[in-house]
């Protein structure tokens, strides 16, 4: 069953990077405002099979008691939210993506739980329970079943019971498995088998409980006991990709053919029925390829992650499609879930991209300066010529951005500054009304060794907030620690689970910026504090000037080479005695002038 949490990362870390990486597992580890509205996914409804003995649509709010007992010395709910409540508003919910409530009854009715609008400084630990008592006597077989539609933050979920009337609970964890700032489908029907507790009992109550602080929300309605099925398995979902020096299973929904790994499979398989099966299988295929995992065993509400024996490693440009099921010997009650019939993945000739394609939701810093990225591990050696970016439609035209590769110190794990783009602005052609596809040449080809993995990203200095500046669109999860995010007011790296949608693109493209590309101008750290170093490269002996200016206009810094050799130069830029902001680094040289953003903090 611990299976099910995938992919604890295998590279070490020390140093710097250590005590940063060890950060993200506190609450605030992925920046609850870097999400903006999110696509709703399409709701797939099996109606359930067993007999239906219990019901409630939460018609009658007397019919359910509610109560928040918060934290240990802390405030349970603030204003407007945190509690449970009863409402028939379909769009009360705090995510416009998951509005209207498309919950089957929701005119007359529904329960929601609203963390987000409680704010920063509350908790919640809240229940809504049944008042009365359900007489389950002469049924030992039982499940809950029930609509939701949920976003994901770090709360915990829970279905409680009690066979005593209330005296004692058990608690059931539902929707552990949703990637933090993901939405649930609108509507989603869960079930939950709770024989254990309730089966052949006469004095049931059932109810469900929300544990968090300042996460998003949760609302339940149509609420049913059924009679459990003996047998009824569900695929949950798919852990599948390439496992390559980063040592995680990275799923590549595009990848390039001539960094083309073996594909590993796996399904997150439950037993939802009443008996314990011992001949559960995943099977995964398309068509030319198929292969299965090893037999497993699943008691009631038992869940495990089940890997094809076999990988799969693609030969040849196109697109790949798999239909994967989980399987058993016995007959299955509900044979839909059971079943997962969307995967695909594109081999291409020069496109490396983890994200799914489709925006579903964006990164950003409300107008702040940050980085937002993928690690990407490389097969063979190649050279990178540009990572390309989709901007969200949210982002400001006039967003002043670039890309950045980083190499990863193997022993630290620290990111060091390897490659770069020139600053681009976004113009509103770029950006639209749904948002596009932006690319980022290097300032020069940058190699890239097999057997190795970068992080390449995209960011922004931002524009001080007075716009959303930069906002990069996100589509799909990453497995902790595979994606990251830099938050420049803070200085600090994330990891963030939901995927960023910036690749790396192999093809030597001709549109290379000439200016970059003839002195390869680069400026590292930046943000600074104390100095920043200018680094650039003379194809010829020339005279250099440095100018630094701040948003006004006024020189605050100049630096002057008369006769700088031909080669590899520096250039330091002090910045101790500059006011933290951001200001304008221009390079001159042989009638050129390249100009890029410094941003100081203190």
């Amino acid at each position: 069953m611990k299976k099910i949490y995938i992919g604890i990362l295998a590279v070490a870390f020390a140093g710097t990077a250590s005590a940063q990486i060890a950060k993200q597992s506190t609450r605030n580890a992925v920046n609850k405002f870097n999400a903006i509205s999110e696509v709703p996914a399409k709701a797939t409804f099996n109606e359930v099979k067993g007999i239906t003995l219990w019901s409630n649509d939460f018609s009658n709010p007397a019919e359910w008691t509610i109560s928040n007992a918060g934290a240990t010395a802390t405030p349970p709910h603030a204003g407007a939210g945190g509690d449970w409540t009863i409402t028939t508003n379909a769009s009360a919910g705090p995510v416009a993506a998951l509005n209207p409530a498309a919950l089957p009854t929701v005119a007359n009715g529904y329960a929601l739980i609203n963390s987000d609008a409680a704010g920063a400084n509350a908790t919640q630990n809240a229940t809504i329970v049944t008042t009365g008592m359900i007489n389950l006597t002469a049924n030992p077989n039982v499940s809950l079943v029930f609509q939701q539609t949920h976003r994901r933050y770090v709360e915990n979920t829970y279905v409680v019971v009690s066979n005593n009337g209330g005296t004692t609970w058990t608690e059931f964890e539902v929707n552990a498995t949703m990637t933090t700032s993901t939405n649930s489908p609108n509507p989603q029907q869960v079930q939950v088998n709770i024989s254990s507790v309730a089966g052949g009992q006469d004095s049931v109550k059932i109810g469900f409980k929300y544990v968090g602080a300042y996460d998003w929300f949760w609302a339940v309605d149509d609420v049913k006991i059924t009679q459990t099925d003996d047998y009824d398995l569900s695929l949950n979902g798919l852990y599948w990709g390439s496992e390559g020096p980063w040592a995680a299973r990275l799923p590549y929904y595009k990848v390039p053919v001539d960094q083309i790994a073996p594909v590993q499979f796996g399904g997150i398989i439950q037993n939802i029925g009443a008996v314990t099966q011992n001949d559960i299988a995943f099977t995964i295929n398309n068509g030319t390829y198929s292969a299965s995992s090893a037999l497993d065993t699943l008691t009631p509400n038992g869940l495990d992650t089940l890997n094809a024996t076999i990988d799969f490693t693609p030969t040849t440009v196109g697109t790949y499609n798999f239909v994967a099921r989980a399987i058993s010997s016995a007959t299955d009650a509900d044979s839909v879930n059971n079943k997962i019939t969307n995967l695909s993945f594109d081999v291409t000739n020069y496109i490396y991209q983890r994200d799914k394609g489709v925006f579903a939701s964006g990164s950003f810093n409300s107008g702040e300066g940050f980085e937002v990225g993928n690690v990407f591990d490389i097969v063979a050696d190649a050279n990178i010529y540009s990572l390309n970016v989709f901007l969200h439609p949210n982002t400001n035209p006039g967003a002043e951005i670039y890309a950045t590769i980083y190499d990863i110190d193997p022993a630290t794990g620290d990111f060091i500054y390897a490659a770069g783009s020139a600053s681009h602005v976004v113009t509103a052609a770029e950006v639209g009304t749904t948002g596009g596809v932006v690319d980022l040449p290097l300032s020069s080809a940058f190699p890239v060794v097999a057997g190795t993995p970068y992080l390449v990203v995209v960011g922004s200095f931002g524009d001080g907030g007075a716009t959303d500046d930069l906002v990069v669109g996100t589509a799909g999860n990453s497995e902790r620690s595979t994606s990251f995010y830099f938050d420049m007011t803070d200085q600090t790296w994330y990891y963030t689970s939901s995927t960023p949608m910036v690749r790396i693109d192999f093809q030597d493209n001709a549109s290379i910026d000439e200016n970059a590309a003839a002195f390869d101008v680069v400026m590292y750290p930046n943000p600074a504090t104390e100095v920043t170093t200018l680094s650039f490269n003379l194809k010829n002996n020339a005279a250099v000037n440095v100018i630094v200016t701040d948003l006004t206009g006024k020189t605050v810094a100049a630096n002057a080479l008369t006769n700088a050799a031909a080669g590899k130069n520096s250039v330091e830029i002090n910045t101790a005695e500059m006011a933290a902001g951001v200001y304008t680094v221009s390079f001159v040289a042989n009638n050129t002038t390249i100009t890029k953003k410094l941003v100081v903090r203190k």
